[in-house]
């Protein structure tokens, strides 16, 4: 399954994900993180494939608006990463919660609206 995110928001926005990879994170919880997509009003980026059904994301825009949820809690960083959930660092701003992406077993378009 793909999937992608759509930039419905008036402003640029981040995206960073969770997604299951029990191949490359199978010592750390199994769920890889990623980041960061930038994507401009109005444009679609496909972000990842996934076999399993669920995966979750956070995503920052530039006037300050931010799309969270309950799960992770996922270290995120100024620069491109590519991590798994639990392993964090001293280069790490911080840590986000992020929301759940419900594939259903197709392709998937997240649209970040206001």
């Amino acid at each position: 399954m793909r999937v992608y995110f759509r930039n419905s928001y008036s402003a640029k926005v981040w995206v960073a994900i969770m997604r299951y990879d029990p191949d490359s994170c199978r010592d750390y919880g199994n769920w890889a993180t990623e980041g960061w997509w930038g994507i401009d009003p109005g444009q679609q980026v496909w972000a990842f494939s996934t076999d399993n059904r669920y995966a979750c994301f956070y995503a920052d825009a530039e006037d300050g608006a931010f799309w969270a949820g309950e799960y992770g809690p996922v270290y995120v960083y100024y620069e491109a990463f590519n991590s798994c959930i639990g392993i964090g660092s001293t280069g790490a701003y911080g840590t986000v919660g992020m929301r759940l992406i419900d594939t259903n077993n197709s392709d998937i378009v997240m649209n970040l609206t206001p």
